[in-house]
């Protein structure tokens, strides 16, 4: 479990507290807190958990109540039994349940059932997202086919109003389009069916198509965007479609942060003998030193003083993923225009 997680010790006796409480901050969850073991029906309501200790030495705890509403309360959670073990039937529960005596191991066979029912129960998770991504995706998809035709003027001359409004649905159309396909990646990668279709491609065209989908989000806050990449560049080995990816989120952020008439440049260097580097430069407020060091984690954002929120945090993890796979590196830092840089690397073709 990572560092966001909450645990909750249900115990009146204090050493058992501090001892749990110890071990439990030393796995790095988020939250510990400890209620009287003769008054957990008050209070557990109060304390949303992913992890239950219970203190069960005399062998009198009311599960009978209990395990009803930890069901109903938090489903997901894992509860940890110390010390007397109860009746099967009242361990029967939709949650991960093990139990052991005070201090030692949990035994295999109960560790085995609950990593099963796990395995289980996240893989039907990722089936059904999958699924329901699909799903809204085909729609989706549709729609932006028919903002697109009435954009071309297909069906008559639209005023400039309507243009300008159906050109901001065409914006927002992608923008969701993209958040279902950063999510539908990460439930890839969780499956390990992450994979990559190697090439070797110009930067320049990937860039190019890149752009494509940017102007009109740049053109809006009238936002300046350059190239200065080497037209004799060379050549990179990778997946031109994923690197895509990368420029879209990376100049995309760049443009939703930064204030109008800002610059964006866009520059190719050689990094070392078998890579090159690729940086998004941009002049706007730049983002804090503290803020820098988490801005790859899944589902992080950073918001602005100026309110520019938006996505579902996962874009720059996608980045990472990415580069990642391409045995490559990323990373951000402040420039010297005040701004924000973000670089990655990529293999040469041999």
């Amino acid at each position: 479990m990572n560092g966001n997680n909450t645990a909750l010790i249900i115990s009146k006796n204090d050493e058992f507290v501090v001892q749990y409480t110890t071990l439990l901050k030393l796995a790095q969850f988020r939250n510990v807190r400890n209620v009287e073991i003769d008054k957990w029906e008050k209070q557990v309501g109060n304390y949303p958990f992913d992890l239950c200790i219970l203190d069960n030495t005399d062998g009198k705890f009311q599960y009978e109540k209990f395990i009803p509403f930890v069901e109903n309360f938090a489903p997901h959670a894992f509860i940890i039994n110390v010390g007397h073990r109860p009746e099967e039937e009242l361990a029967q529960t939709g949650n991960f349940f093990f139990t052991g005596e005070n201090g030692e191991d949990i035994e295999l066979t109960s560790f085995l059932i609950n990593i099963n029912h796990f395995l289980k129960r996240a893989k039907s998770r990722l089936e059904l997202a999958a699924m329901l991504i699909h799903d809204i995706r085909s729609p989706l998809n549709s729609l932006i086919a028919y903002i697109e035709l009435l954009l071309n003027q297909t069906f008559g001359k639209l005023n400039e109003g309507q243009y300008n409004f159906l050109e901001k649905a065409m914006v927002l159309g992608d923008q969701t389009l993209d958040m279902l396909e950063d999510i539908n990646e990460i439930y890839r990668n969780e499956q390990y069916v992450f994979s990559l279709d190697l090439e070797t491609f110009s930067i320049h065209k990937v860039l190019d198509q890149a752009l494509v989908g940017l102007w009109i989000q740049a053109d809006s806050k009238e936002i300046q965007i350059k190239k200065s990449i080497p037209e004799d560049f060379p050549p990179v080995q990778g997946d031109a479609f994923q690197i895509q990816r990368v420029f879209t989120n990376l100049i995309g952020n760049a443009i939703r942060y930064c204030p109008r008439h800002s610059t964006i440049t866009i520059k190719g260097t050689i990094y070392s003998q078998n890579q090159v580097k690729l940086s998004i430069i941009d002049n706007g407020e730049g983002i804090p030193e503290e803020e820098l060091k988490k801005i790859f984690n899944r589902y992080y954002r950073y918001e602005d003083g100026g309110g520019a929120t938006g996505g579902t945090g996962l874009g720059l993890y996608i980045c990472k993923l990415i580069v990642k796979s391409h045995r490559g590196k990323i990373w951000a830092e402040k420039n010297e225009f005040g701004g924000s840089s973000f670089h990655f690397t990529l293999p040469i073709s041999k």
